[in-house]
């Protein structure tokens, strides 16, 4: 069975930051597979979905236009590395 919803996109963002998807796949497919994984994340737990949201996409991926290939990559790490403190933490 195929991942879907937070399992999917953590392997997404970890895939990239792994070296296994480049910058341009990345920043192209990023926002489409939010959008179709968006609605089982809600559903499983809607914090964690906006949290998702908030720390990958408004504080990362949005943010990261005009940023060299090194940079782009510190900041999704960054922020994948802030999201996994807040779930571990118990959200925000």
């Amino acid at each position: 069975m195929a991942k879907k919803g937070l399992d999917f996109m953590m392997e997404y963002v970890q895939d990239y930051l792994n070296g296994d998807t480049e910058r341009l796949i990345f920043d192209l497919d990023f926002n489409y597979y939010l959008a179709e994984n968006y609605p089982a994340m809600e559903r499983k737990d809607p914090d964690m979905a906006d949290c998702f949201v908030f720390y990958l996409s408004e504080d990362g991926v949005a943010k990261t236009e005009g940023l060299s290939d090194a940079q782009h990559k510190k900041l999704i790490r960054k922020q994948f590395k802030a999201f996994t403190d807040a779930l571990a933490d118990g959200l925000w």
